[in-house]
């Protein structure tokens, strides 16, 4: 009985860190709004998420040349046209940042067409 005890409180000790492992995990990929801004982190370095984030700007109809360059920690893309700004953001942590604002004020246009340059960066990577 002692050991079929022992046994089960393992198990759900083990369950207990692989949930808190999964969600620290799942962490990385939500989109975060703030003001007029919306970011994801992503799991890639910069010059992939830099790539998928060319990529899905294109996709979006965004005049950006494909060949747009970036730094060695970070870039930003200034489209003017739309009055959109992206930074993609290598950080120390082993993550890509993204940051995406979309005209002066916050309104759910904005806020969606933020999100939807990101779920296309995600789509990608």
């Amino acid at each position: 009985m002692f050991k079929l005890l022992s046994a089960l409180a393992l198990l759900s000790l083990s369950t207990s860190c692989v949930a808190i492992v999964a969600a620290g995990a799942a962490a990385v990929g939500y989109i975060k709004y703030s003001e007029n801004e919306a970011s994801m982190d992503f799991e890639a370095d910069l010059d992939e998420t830099w790539k998928a984030t060319i990529a899905a700007l294109r996709d979006l109809q965004y005049k950006v040349d494909e060949n747009y360059p970036h730094g060695t920690t970070e870039g930003e893309i200034d489209l003017d046209d739309r009055d959109t700004n992206v930074k993609v953001e290598l950080h120390p942590e082993g993550f890509t940042r993204v940051r995406v604002r979309v005209g002066t004020f916050e309104t759910e246009d904005h806020k969606r067409k933020a999100g939807l340059i990101l779920e296309g960066i995600q789509d990608r990577l």
